[in-house]
């Protein structure tokens, strides 16, 4: 045999023998699945929740899920302006059941009605019982403190009555509510102008400042964001009313609504949603409450019988004995201590 042919043979056993090992290594290699894609982000859905309102002088709860209003209050008292707790388990509100005005707190399924505060004479006065105002009592983010007004003197108070305590006097200030960490607390005055405007008080030194500038309108029914990022408020002079937002520095003012007749917004439903009432028009003239996207698209109506001052609560799991008749009851409140400068009455 030539050489040639015995170099070729040798290197075609060469490269068999090259092919065999790496098959040997790789090829039989198990091949291993790829890792699952990322499960998706779910997005939250946000129970619908309940509004609380006044309707025909009294405290209603509408279920958004249901559509089914339950009468909270009844009797030959008046009720005005319900805030609802950030757990949605309470409101207070403005009532005169025992005399003057004063306010009193409430469960959200029509328990345990209280009054909380004891002013001799109206601690709501007949001035500011006003829609366009919306003169509400608020809460603490935790639900642990309720700010109030008397006689245009901002208070504080534990959310059963007790320990309450001036925060800021003489500055005429109505609807007061506290930013999501407690350091700011907001409210509207006319003090300095004709008009009134949007305020803002430091409560760790009580230095105030005043947010908006406006001379000709003016800012009513105001309240926070539950993130904290935008303050809602109904602008009004005379018989036209709209609903806006700013920042809560008083920037960046937005117009939601344009038909001139809307009051006191609330946000609900996490912020995604507005509740807010209106006048109709033309022959229609009641006062109902709608409720929108918080750009101010898809209104859409919650009652046609009446509705004022909504105030939204989050979802949770009511009695479940359901209410058959309007509470009339009252549980008494303890006596609170009198508050240094006020004219509230240490008892009932």
């Amino acid at each position: 045999m030539s050489l040639f042919p015995k170099i070729i043979k040798t290197g075609l056993c060469l490269i068999l023998m090259l092919f065999l090992g790496l098959l040997a290594t790789t090829g039989c290699k198990r091949k291993e699945a790829p890792p699952p894609p990322p499960a998706p982000t779910p997005i939250p859905v946000i129970p619908p929740g309940s509004i609380v309102f006044i309707q025909r002088g009294h405290l209603a709860r509408l279920d958004l899920e249901s559509s089914q209003i339950t009468p909270l209050t009844s009797g030959k008292s008046t009720e005005w302006f319900p805030t609802c707790s950030p757990a949605g388990d309470q409101v207070i509100y403005w009532s005169n059941a025992e005399g003057g005005y004063n306010l009193w707190k409430i469960n959200l399924d029509g328990s345990n009605r209280v009054q909380i505060t004891f002013e001799q004479d109206n601690g709501l006065q007949t001035g500011d019982q006003n829609l366009l105002v919306n003169a509400a009592a608020s809460w603490s983010a935790d639900g642990k403190r309720i700010y109030y007004v008397i006689g245009g003197d901002l208070w504080v108070m534990d959310s059963d009555g007790f320990n309450p305590e001036t925060v800021l006097l003489g500055h005429k200030a109505l609807c007061p509510f506290v930013s999501e960490d407690g350091k700011i607390l907001y409210f509207i005055s006319d003090m300095d102008d004709a008009v009134k405007n949007l305020w803002a008080l430091t409560l760790s030194d009580k230095t105030a400042k005043k947010l908006t500038e406006y001379t000709d309108w003016n800012v009513g029914s105001p309240s926070m964001s539950s993130d904290g990022k935008k303050i809602i408020f109904n602008l009004y002079r005379a018989n036209t009313s709209q609903v806006y937002t700013v920042s809560p520095d008083g920037s960046d003012a937005l117009n939601l609504t344009t038909n001139n007749r809307s009051l006191c917004p609330r946000f609900a439903m996490k912020d995604r949603k507005i509740v807010y009432c209106a006048y109709g028009i033309g022959e229609d003239v009641a006062l109902n409450m709608f409720i929108m996207n918080n750009n101010g698209t898809e209104i859409k109506p919650l009652t046609t019988e009446g509705g004022s001052s909504p105030s939204w609560a989050p979802a949770r799991i009511l009695s479940i004995a359901p209410i058959s008749s309007p509470v009339t009851s009252t549980t008494p409140a303890p006596s609170l201590p009198t508050p240094v400068g006020s004219s509230s009455n240490a008892s009932k």
